[in-house]
């Protein structure tokens, strides 16, 4: 009875968004069943922990929604089930996977996905759909296989981007790191390609600022996990802003800092431009601010050696053309970002996420 009281009292504050405070009491729960497992403490201990819970639980139930839920999880059931479920269960996994030692929790991970993902079949049909339009002799059997297992490994190396942060020298190379000081300020662009996170590791100690833009996640609840995994917490350097937030990223390049987008994913009412081939609904933010604040963009990727190390690679800058033309200009800009990225994605392409419905 009391696991239960305890259980629900997490669950209540993990709905309510108290992200950091249901993670220690996820933490402490799991703690609480070993010991009582192995000692069979008598219930009449285990008050004390129980007020504590209950206490924690009143506060939670008390706090209202925040603006983010409000937007995002508008119906009881994703408030109280689906979302709640999720984050649960991530911090359930980082209980079991914490002792596991790096290298070794990205070969499960590959091993796991490799297995597993081909059964989910919108994305394997998006996967063949994708490779049968780009790169045909690519759509087999065994090239999807290493795809599922290099997203699988990056899915649970992001659960260690501590050991990477404290171990950079063993896990991390660089290719044509002296890139980042040839300009004093520029954009930076990289394709959805290998463990993305770990870009922020080439800005340690660098003297330069980076801004990530990412993608929020369609639950609220696991924004912070999103972040830790790409070095939230871990890389002073770095700090994050929501795709579609412009003044932000405004902001960001007004105060010299470098500017991270991700060009390569689908937007609706986007227009049409060229990429791999086929056309892709393809967003002009990068070539847009290249061309007001007058800047060139590096494009960059991270590419997986062996098992769990990576390789940051800086492969090349490019001008945006500015001929007056605004309009002309930015699709020219993004015709050039999206040649740059082929370039990289060709070399490789088992590492690109060919999962994601980029040329719907």
């Amino acid at each position: 009875m009391i696991t239960l009281f305890l259980f629900a009292c997490v669950w209540i504050c993990t709905a309510k968004g108290m992200i950091k405070t249901s993670a220690i009491l996820t933490y402490l729960f799991f703690l609480f069943l070993v010991l009582t497992a192995i000692f069979h403490i008598d219930s009449v201990y285990l008050l004390p922990i129980t007020v504590i819970y209950a206490g924690f639980a009143v506060v939670a139930a008390m706090r209202p929604w925040t603006s983010v839920d409000r937007t995002k999880a508008r119906s009881m059931k994703r408030r109280w089930w689906k979302h709640p479920r999720e984050l649960f269960g991530y911090h359930i996994m980082n209980i079991i996977l914490f002792p596991v030692p790096l290298p070794v929790l990205s070969w499960i991970g590959g091993v796991t996905l490799e297995t597993f993902g081909p059964l989910i079949k919108k994305r394997q049909k998006i996967m063949q759909t994708n490779l049968e339009r780009i790169i045909p002799e690519c759509a087999n059997r065994d090239f999807m296989r290493r795809v599922w297992n290099n997203w699988g490994r990056s899915f649970v190396e992001g659960l260690k981007f501590r050991a990477y942060r404290h171990n950079i020298e063993k896990y991390v190379t660089f290719r044509n790191h002296a890139m980042l000081f040839q300009n004093p300020q520029f954009l930076l662009a990289m394709p959805h390609y290998g463990y993305m996170g770990i870009m922020a590791l080439a800005f340690v100690n660098s003297g330069l600022i980076i801004a990530v833009t990412y993608r929020s996640p369609s639950n609220p609840l696991t924004d912070d996990i999103l972040l830790q995994n790409y070095g939230h917490g871990f890389v002073r350097e770095a700090h994050f802003i929501p795709i579609g937030n412009a003044i932000p990223m405004v902001r960001a390049l007004r105060d010299g800092e470098i500017l991270n987008i991700n060009s390569d994913q689908r937007v609706h009412g986007a227009p049409y431009i060229d990429f791999m081939g086929v056309p892709a609904k393809t967003a002009t933010g990068l070539a847009q601010l290249a061309r007001k604040f007058n800047l060139p963009v590096l494009i960059a990727h991270v590419e997986r050696t062996t098992g769990a190390k990576h390789e940051i690679v800086f492969d090349e800058i490019i001008h945006m053309p500015h001929t007056g033309d605004n309009d002309a200009d930015d699709i020219a800009g993004m015709e050039l970002a999206n040649q740059a990225m082929e370039r990289v994605i060709r070399k490789k392409p088992d590492e690109y996420l060919w999962m994601h419905n980029r040329w719907a």
